[in-house]
């Protein structure tokens, strides 16, 4: 990341490589707005289908992953740890849309939730976003 001072004496951080986003879902309209809008505020975003979620993160070296689901909680329990399970594995935000109250135990947002707020939370995963594993913890695995 980059310092940079201004005027009034705060610093302000600006990364010197745009996050990357991984939008995953099968909500066309839902990924091209989202896609576009992130997009125009400076992030690196890649859309894909559920299926391909997680060889495209591999692909792409995604830091944030966008999972918006229509599957049970299961499933998408199931692909928040295999996506968990990769070597260099990426923040996952869950996407929902009709449950009352967000994942326990997740990281989750509201669909059609607005741009500002994604882009907090977008911001909050990358922070939480795990470390690679060691030589060691990879001969474990």
């Amino acid at each position: 990341m980059n310092v940079a001072p201004n005027p009034e004496g705060e610093q302000n951080v600006r990364r010197l490589q745009p996050l990357r986003i991984l939008l995953s879902g099968r909500d066309r309209r839902f990924l091209r707005v989202t896609s576009f809008l992130l997009a125009q505020r400076g992030y690196d975003v890649q859309e894909t289908s559920p299926r391909r979620t997680l060889e495209s993160v591999e692909r792409h070296h995604s830091d944030v992953v966008l999972l918006e689901t229509n599957d049970s909680r299961t499933m998408a329990a199931r692909k928040v740890a295999a996506l968990q399970a990769l070597s260099v594995a990426p923040s996952v935000l869950v996407v929902y849309d009709d449950e009352p109250e967000p994942w326990p135990g997740l990281l989750a947002v509201r669909k059609w939730t607005p741009i500002e707020t994604l882009v907090e939370q977008i911001e909050a995963a990358a922070l939480a976003r795990p470390a690679p594993l060691t030589e060691s913890e990879r001969a474990f695995r």
